[in-house]
């Protein structure tokens, strides 16, 4: 009895659990559809013209699939954004820790790769953002705590690159000088991301060296 009981039970519940597994995979199949398309809209629409609308016609899917999964357009933008950058948080990145080996001018063109794949890779869908603040202000706030983190990160890199804790102004000058405006400004004067590589490892060490001058001594194995 017991044991065509247990059999029983096992044929009622997996059914069930099969329906479950399939039903799981699918959303995020449609998730990630939707992000995909959202993403491509994004980029080449901007944040103003492109819909929600759209986005389920993009991915194929119908419109209240699409809020089954984003409550709304700024969570969709969000969710793009997270897309685009590294799974694994960027402290614990190999290609990130590699910026704390090495003589000084290695550490810096190590840090100059590791922005510009950075910038290759997500600043195009971050510009959305950008620009949705101007008229949105929960974009607004949401790109306001999104430029404090990444400041904290540039924060973090300066000291793995400098071997000490940088003085604030240090900070933001590389901040500013590593910022997306500053990318997308010398991209559209026809520069190559290897271009820019270049130019800001240069200003990285020119900063380093008027930090040395300026009698904020840094190390420099």
């Amino acid at each position: 009895m017991y044991s065509q009981y247990s059999e029983k039970a096992m044929v009622d519940h997996m059914p069930r659990r099969y329906d479950s597994t399939v039903r799981a995979e699918a959303a995020t199949q449609n998730r990630e559809r939707l992000i995909c398309a959202a993403q491509g809209l994004f980029v080449r629409q901007g944040w103003t013209t492109t819909t929600m609308s759209q986005v389920a016609t993009t991915a194929g899917l119908a419109r209240p699939t699409v809020y089954l999964h984003f409550d709304t357009k700024l969570d969709l933008l969000i969710a793009c954004i997270d897309s685009s950058l590294s799974e694994i948080p960027v402290r614990e990145r190999p290609d990130y820790q590699a910026m704390g080996t090495g003589a000084l001018a290695q550490r810096v063109a190590i840090a100059g790769r590791w922005l510009r794949s950075a910038h290759q890779r997500s600043a195009a869908i971050q510009r959305v953002l950008d620009d949705a603040g101007v008229s949105t202000p929960e974009a607004a706030r949401a790109r306001t705590e999104m430029e404090q983190r990444r400041h904290e990160e540039f924060a973090n890199a300066c000291q793995l690159v400098l071997g000490t804790v940088p003085p604030a102004a240090f900070v933001d000058e590389v901040w500013a000088l590593g910022s997306r405006a500053m990318w997308f400004k010398l991209s559209e004067r026809g520069w190559s991301p290897e271009e820019w590589e270049v130019w800001f490892v240069r200003m990285i060490l020119n900063a380093v060296h008027a930090l040395d001058y300026a009698g904020g001594r840094v190390s420099s194995p």
